[in-house]
């Protein structure tokens, strides 16, 4: 097995950019409304579950930044090749796809979760189950699957989490 290891620049430039995205996933955590008014405990507060993730990914980018500097960063970066990265595209439509065409247009969420799902698992594993022969097998899985999620999420949020879902 041939991989590739990601380039030490190439670490780095993720690493700077996820370090700004945390510290603004930070900011706009901290200048979340407490709720003091509704006499909210600071473990309810809606900015806690945000803010601990930022300072997380922050801690990980910043991992990430030390380890591609130890490794010596260079000028150079491997060229991207487009045609190896179909899958960060695909997952970046579905995902838009999701938040602006699914959400919020009068579908149950659990059936625009249920769609996405399906699609997003066939999708991925399309070319495997297209060498193995197995396509018709797979949009089953997917739509099983799909469901199942869909109906997890709902579930989960709805009646655990006590967030009304659209």
């Amino acid at each position: 097995m041939n991989e590739e290891k990601p380039s030490p620049r190439a670490d780095l430039l993720t690493g700077l950019a996820l370090l700004a995205l945390s510290v603004g996933i930070v900011a706009g955590a901290l200048r979340m409304d407490r709720l003091e008014r509704l006499e909210a405990t600071i473990y309810t507060a809606p900015g806690l579950v945000p803010g601990i993730l930022g300072l997380v990914l922050s801690l990980l980018s910043m991992i990430l930044i030390v380890r591609s500097v130890r490794a010596g960063v260079s000028g150079t970066m491997p060229p991207v090749r487009i045609g190896e990265h179909w899958r960060l595209g695909a997952a970046l439509a579905l995902c838009l796809g999701f938040a602006l065409g699914l959400i919020g247009r009068g579908m149950p969420f659990w059936l625009g979760a249920a769609i996405f799902v399906a699609i997003f698992v066939f999708v991925f594993q399309f070319p495997d189950r297209r060498q193995a022969g197995t396509v018709s097998r797979g949009v089953l899985f997917a739509i099983g699957f799909g469901l199942l999620a869909g109906l997890a999420i709902h579930h989960l949020f709805q009646d655990l989490f006590l967030v009304r879902l659209p």
